[in-house]
């Protein structure tokens, strides 16, 4: 046994001498082709679909109601609701969503994050399926809210299974075009329900009410044969079970000996052991250092500045604001939308690809000051417009333009977000950060669900003046207090935040192999050979 132990320590304190000093960023190989030729990367990419489709469902509710108040089949069949009626409707997620919250965080910590998107996809079907086949306001409504339920759990999993299992090179990239899939699932639904508005049926809204359920079906059955978090199953003392992911995942050739391996697992496993020993895991430790009380503030700074930065002026409203301005027709509303939904999608993937180049920082500070340059011209253009009684067509085009324009400073604070947020939390508190930005997220589009629609109807154009002192604000706080945090690994992140009041990623490296070095005693063992006490001290 002593023999076994010595051995042990040896080679911990070889590899603490091997890469001491050093980045994942200094052992992760360079790829000389596209991702997609190495089959170790695509099969694990593919996997990772599970997660990565997780926001489709959130993307595709906003547009698919947004349209279906367009729907004359839809409006008939509900008997036209409008004012709380209406609010419950389009609100029935929201409601969902906050439901989860009280087991989402939990079950994360404690299954896993591969688990939660089983369920939470599971429900999602079943929710879209209920809803698809609604027979009542009652009926909708429950589906509407299961599905909230569902979409809640996956999207607290799912960035953080992204984010702890994608090859280091790809996760800034894979987990900011995650974000991309709310614009694709406003497109598929913006165009799905302009395509069903010819249908004189009540098939016209009860078709994409089931396309709901397509890739939430995709994630279901993906999620049973994704690999596991490798820092997941080392905080729960699965060692061997994280080398041999990373190895079969993260290698050309499953090797579990590889530079990139062994790095990997010494980073994870010296920062989780710190981690451990601060006890870090509890709600109060969010208020508990300077370091995880800024990751707090940045987390509710961004939870809710992507939300009440008049994102819910052009998402579940836009019907409402383009009645504003005089353009009341439905098909031309619900091509607006359409062509709305492809102009997300361009700028939501262009910024997410230059999310490793500009960095996160550089994204959300971009997205903040557009946006409020946008909202000052809308708000004239609203103004003037509503001046000439919605006669004069050029400022009504103006406004529209807007309207295309704020995505160009929404979409990169949208893909910046997720990678920003999550990967600046500590492991141990990452399942409840991913829950609290979720909570952040839909407690703001219930203000915006409800508030936006009795502000417009009775302030106009006024009501955009709130939007832009936001994002004044927003904008002064974007450029002076967010930190960097491109070209690190997930682990090295924390050495923006903690100082020495919590030492991570290549810093817990060093302080455990100098702490080795320290504490280095040798004595001769019957075999002569050199025992080493105090190992695991840090």
């Amino acid at each position: 046994m002593a023999e076994t132990e010595t051995k042990t320590a040896l080679a911990r304190m070889a590899e603490l001498d091997e890469f001491d000093g050093l980045t994942l960023a200094d052992v992760t190989p360079a790829l000389d082709k596209w991702w997609f030729q190495y089959p170790h990367l695509l099969k694990l990419n593919l996997l990772l679909l599970c997660a990565f489709l997780a926001q489709f469902t959130c993307g595709f509710d906003g547009s698919m109601i947004n349209g279906m108040q367009s729907l004359p089949s839809w409006v008939a069949f509900f008997n036209n609701p409008q004012g709380a009626a209406l609010g419950q409707l389009v609100n029935a997620i929201n409601f969902g969503v906050l439901a989860s919250l009280f087991v989402s965080s939990q079950l994360c910590e404690r299954l896993g994050r591969r688990r939660p998107i089983s369920i939470g996809t599971f429900l999602v079907v079943f929710g879209s399926a209920l809803q698809g086949g609604a027979t009542t306001y009652g009926m909708f409504f429950a589906g509407r809210f299961i599905i909230g339920i569902g979409t809640g759990i996956t999207a607290v999993a799912a960035p953080q299974l992204m984010m702890e299992t994608a090859y280091p090179l790809h996760r800034g990239k894979i987990v900011s075009l995650y974000m991309t899939q709310w614009v694709v699932g406003y497109l598929v639904a913006a165009w799905s329900t302009y395509g069903t508005f010819q249908i004189d049926s009540v098939w016209s809204w009860r078709l994409p009410s089931l396309l709901q359920a397509g890739p939430a079906l995709l994630q279901f059955v993906l999620s049973w044969f994704v690999p596991e978090s490798p820092r997941w199953l080392v905080y729960q003392d699965r060692v061997d079970e994280a080398v041999r992911m990373l190895a079969r995942y993260h290698t050309p050739d499953n090797a579990a000996d590889a530079r990139l391996v062994r790095f990997e697992m010494l980073e994870i496993q010296t920062t989780l052991e710190a981690e451990k020993i601060q006890q870090a895991s509890s709600w109060s430790e969010f208020f508990a250092t300077q370091g995880t009380r800024k990751r707090l503030s940045i987390l509710l700074f961004i939870g809710y500045g992507v939300q009440i930065s008049g994102l819910g002026l052009t998402g579940y409203y836009l019907t409402k604001i383009l009645d504003s301005i005089g353009i009341t027709d439905a098909k031309t509303q619900l091509l607006i939308n359409a062509i709305v939904a492809i102009w997300q999608l361009i700028c939501s993937v262009g910024f997410a690809l230059l999310i490793d180049r500009v960095g996160r920082r550089g994204l959300i500070t971009f997205g903040f000051t557009t946006m409020l340059v946008v909202f000052v011209i809308w708000t004239i253009c609203s103004a003037l417009n509503q001046e000439r009684n919605f006669e004069d067509k050029s400022l009504a085009i103006a406004v529209v333009a807007m309207i295309f324009l704020f995505q160009v400073g929404y979409q990169p604070l949208a893909t910046a977000s997720v990678p920003y947020v999550v990967e600046t939390s500590l492991f141990s508190l990452r399942a409840k950060t991913a829950m609290l930005f979720q909570f952040c997220g839909y407690t703001a589009s219930l203000y915006n669900g409800y508030v936006n629609p009795i502000a417009l109807a009775n302030i106009g154009w006024r009501y955009y003046i709130f939007a832009v002192a936001i994002l004044a604000a927003e904008t002064v706080y974007a450029w002076w207090f967010l930190p960097e945090t491109k070209g690190k690994g997930l682990e090295e992140i924390g050495e923006i935040f903690d100082g020495v009041e919590l030492v991570t990623g290549a810093q817990a490296i060093h302080k455990q192999h100098t702490a080795y070095h320290e504490n280095l005693t040798t004595t001769k063992s019957n075999t002569g050979a050199e025992v080493i006490h105090g190992e695991n001290k840090v």
